[in-house]
């Protein structure tokens, strides 16, 4: 399951425009545009740590929600 995980992140690696105009907190390995001028995506995965992490811009002025599945 792991594998297959991160076989989909490799997918989007590539992805070179993002739209949000507020540059991400920190550095991350992948970025993805969910949708222009309305979401942006960046996540690393820490393989040791088993954990992922996210940072998720969306231009809004209600609730968002991110949603995570095998």
């Amino acid at each position: 399951m792991w594998r297959r995980i991160i076989l989909s992140f490799l997918i989007v690696e590539k992805c070179l425009s993002i739209s949000s105009p507020i540059q991400p907190f920190a550095t991350y390995t992948y970025s993805t545009e969910l949708k222009s001028n309305v979401a942006d995506l960046w996540w690393s995965i820490d393989k040791d740590e088993r954990e992922i992490t996210f940072e998720f811009h969306v231009n809004t002025t209600g609730w968002i929600a991110l949603g995570i599945s095998s």
